[in-house]
């Protein structure tokens, strides 16, 4: 039992910042989907098409929504949790946030072309069928937009993680190849 126990904890001690990463990327996910379904929701009201469901420009301000609340929890929980060993300071908070913003910029755009592309290929190529399912006394239909937007956001955090690990948030002994060309 022991041994078992004092193997989890050595897994533990050496991915603690993938778990840590995973873990508020999992917070930062509810929080940012949240923000996506909120924006969808009551923007239906105003964008949508005649059968009464969402526009493209609805996704895609839906995503920017996601998008927006992404980039602050995730910036805000990443520097103060998961890459402690980063550069501290204002300077370096503010570098860091600008590479955070430009990287999250081109991953939006891959959230974007991989949510509108599997709605495109499950609606459009596929014909795809929801099952509605009964949760908590509410219909839950399992929807393109669903599928596109689980499977974008998956796509999206490993592409951050590595981003974020490999060059916004990397150790302050860590020198840029380019910086050594200078010297």
């Amino acid at each position: 039992m022991s041994r078992a126990f004092e193997a989890v904890k050595r897994f533990v001690v050496r991915k603690k910042q993938l778990i840590l990463y995973l873990l508020f990327g999992g917070v930062t996910t509810v929080c940012s989907l949240l923000a996506w379904y909120l924006t969808l929701r009551f923007g239906v009201l105003v964008f949508h098409d005649e059968k009464g469901d969402p526009t493209a420009f609805l996704d895609v301000l839906g995503s920017t929504a996601q998008w927006v609340v992404g980039i602050v929890v995730t910036f805000t929980t990443n520097k103060k949790w998961v890459f402690r060993e980063a550069e501290h300071g204002l300077r370096a908070a503010v570098r860091q946030f600008g590479i955070f913003c430009s990287s999250r910029v081109l991953t939006y755009f891959l959230e974007v072309a991989v949510n509108l592309g599997i709605i495109a290929l499950l609606d459009d190529l596929l014909h795809y069928h929801a099952p509605v399912f009964e949760i908590v006394g509410r219909e839950f239909e399992l929807s393109a937009r669903i599928w596109a937007k689980l499977i974008s956001s998956i796509v999206v955090i490993v592409a951050n993680y590595f981003v974020s690990k490999l060059i916004v948030f990397r150790k302050k002994d860590e020198k840029d190849p380019k910086e050594d060309k200078k010297e």
